[in-house]
């Protein structure tokens, strides 16, 4: 009878960890499911699927070197690319300046010598040039340092890393520290961020670097509520995982050094995983503007180039539904081994 009341137990206790796994699994902050998102990010796994149009698990295939490789076939599409990051680019800075604010080029990246960003830095920095956004070039800094990254379980900055970008945005800040943006808004969406709200959570990315990530009502990665009107002078973070800070503890990325640097002004990171050119323009235009930001550090490299390519944004793009290849994409897709 003993026996039987262990393994009736036993079985309850096996079905309610299968539920709790399952339910946890869905959720896409989860420590469970951030296992499959953050797990390869160089290989750039995620864990979003879109809900409606392609399916990105049947173009799993993404091109990023392949690209730069002098094939007729990759010149045209990286043609192609440059002209939508050029669009929207140029749509994201022409909105920002609409409001008051000063928007700077942060390029950041450990791989200055791969092929995306040794085309891609020229090609940016004009576009900076043209429509009058100051370039800003981290890789300086951040050169031959050691210890600044997770290397070699995972390559984004650690404390010592984001300390270093956080004091060459000081610099930048204490520039334009009487900036102030003229556009103000009655009313505003609900979120202001892509982050799930109100998180208070600890994460690892499946590599044993846990990490407590907190976020606001607002979803923005930060310990506190955005209020309005506002009172002090608000710097925006806007761009990839660079800016995002995976396995830092808020305090300790990039945009919390900042706020404990200046605490007269308040630091805000919209920063997300895999998000590109596109994602920052539709951001913007969707919810960030709304934050009434003053001074935007627009971070990016050669990467967001090649990221614009159609499988990239199956799986990391924030409109990742509407996503549809151009006719030559999908030819050059046909030729990816």
């Amino acid at each position: 009878m003993n026996n039987l009341v262990k393994i009736i137990a036993a079985i309850v206790i096996l079905g309610a960890l299968g539920f709790f796994f399952y339910t946890k699994s869905k959720d896409k902050e989860s420590v469970v499911s951030s296992i499959g998102a953050i797990s390869n990010l160089n290989g750039e796994a995620s864990d979003s699927t879109t809900e409606k149009g392609l399916d990105p698990n049947n173009y799993v295939n993404i091109p990023r070197e392949q690209l730069y490789d002098g094939s007729q076939a990759s010149n045209e599409i990286l043609a192609e690319l440059k002209e939508r990051y050029k669009t929207d680019f140029e749509k994201l800075v022409k909105g920002i300046k609409s409001t008051g604010a000063k928007v700077v080029f942060c390029w950041i990246t450990a791989e200055p010598d791969v092929s995306m960003n040794k085309i891609g830095k020229p090609f940016i920095q004009n576009l900076c040039a043209q429509n009058g956004v100051d370039f800003v070039d981290f890789v300086p800094s951040i050169a031959n340092k050691k210890d600044i990254t997770f290397a070699p379980v995972d390559g984004h900055f650690n404390q010592n890393g984001a300390k270093i970008l956080a004091d060459q945005m000081a610099q930048m800040i204490r520039k334009y520290d009487n900036v102030k943006a003229t556009a103000t808004y009655d009313n505003r969406p609900e979120l202001l961020g892509d982050f799930k709200p109100s998180q208070n959570t600890i994460l690892d990315g499946g590599k044993n670097l846990p990490y407590k990530l907190v976020t606001n009502k607002q979803g923005l990665r930060m310990d506190h509520d955005l209020t309005f009107p506002k009172q002090k002078q608000r710097i925006l973070l806007i761009g990839d995982s660079m800016f995002e800070f995976p396995f830092l503890d808020n305090a300790k990325t990039g945009s919390g050094l900042l706020q404990t640097l200046f605490p007269n002004k308040e630091v805000l990171n919209s920063a997300k995983l895999g998000y590109s050119i596109d994602d920052y323009l539709s951001l913007w235009e969707d919810r960030a503007k709304y934050t009434e930001p003053d001074i935007i550090f627009l971070q990016s490299s050669g990467d967001d180039i090649s990221d614009l390519f159609f499988s990239h944004r199956l799986r990391y793009s924030r409109t990742a539904e509407k996503i549809k290849p151009s006719a030559k994409e999908a030819e050059y897709y046909k030729t990816l081994n």
